[in-house]
């Protein structure tokens, strides 16, 4: 596990300094008053551009980015779908068994008249904890970036998921705690199962393209 965090140190360690940031704030600043301050902070640029980034946390484009990645790895494309399905699942679980009564901003601050929301964007109302859009984001990044070693993708990476996460506070759809407790699922989902595949060399025999070239029966032949 250690050897695989300092290959993503670019992107493991602040997202560490983050969620411990986002903690500590949650322990001097009510959620409420960080969501209408994020809220609060708004511009028809900003507007435009989260209402179409936080789709990049939707199932939907998830799914067909671990579709398509499995046309040229099936390995790594598997270990991307299934991390994706894994969160949602562990997310979605936890959303309607176990945190179903934890209500998200528009019906706990709803009479608040400052309250900015996004021409178009449809906004949810229960079920806010933890967010799955955030853990997506996160279980599906993680999982790019340690398939590679450039650090400018690392970077990259990292501030997508980042951005993702903060499209839900500034949409008002969910609180900092649902954020940040979907970005911790969605990352350890990801770990979990890329050390899982290499301990016990789950699919190493499908490690390439869904196309395999000359190289590629050569080396199984030889």
């Amino acid at each position: 596990m250690i050897e695989l965090l300092r290959k993503t140190k670019v992107f493991s360690v602040p997202f560490f300094i983050l969620v411990g940031g986002s903690s500590l704030l949650l322990l001097f600043f009510d959620k409420i008053e960080i969501a209408l301050w994020i809220n609060s902070h708004n511009n028809k640029v900003l507007d435009f551009f989260f209402q179409y980034l936080t789709h990049i946390g939707d199932g939907i484009t998830a799914l067909i980015i671990s579709l398509l990645f499995l046309l040229f790895n099936i390995r790594k494309g598997s270990i991307l779908l299934i991390g994706y399905l894994l969160s949602g699942l562990i997310i979605q679980m936890l959303k309607i068994f176990v945190f179903p009564d934890i209500l998200r901003p528009i019906l706990l601050i709803e009479n608040s008249p400052a309250i900015h929301l996004v021409e178009g964007v449809k906004i949810w109302g229960s079920q806010s904890f933890p967010s799955g859009h955030t853990g997506t984001a996160f279980a599906l990044f993680f999982c790019l970036v340690a398939y590679t070693d450039k650090t400018r993708l690392h970077i990259l990476g990292l501030i997508t998921a980042v951005l993702i996460a903060y499209s839900r506070l500034y949409l008002f759809q969910h609180f900092l705690p649902d954020v940040v407790a979907g970005a911790v699922i969605g990352t350890f989902t990801s770990l979990f199962l890329l050390l899982l595949f290499e301990k016990y060399k789950i699919f190493n025999r499908l490690d390439q393209s869904v196309f395999p070239t000359k190289r590629t029966y050569a080396e199984k032949n030889n």
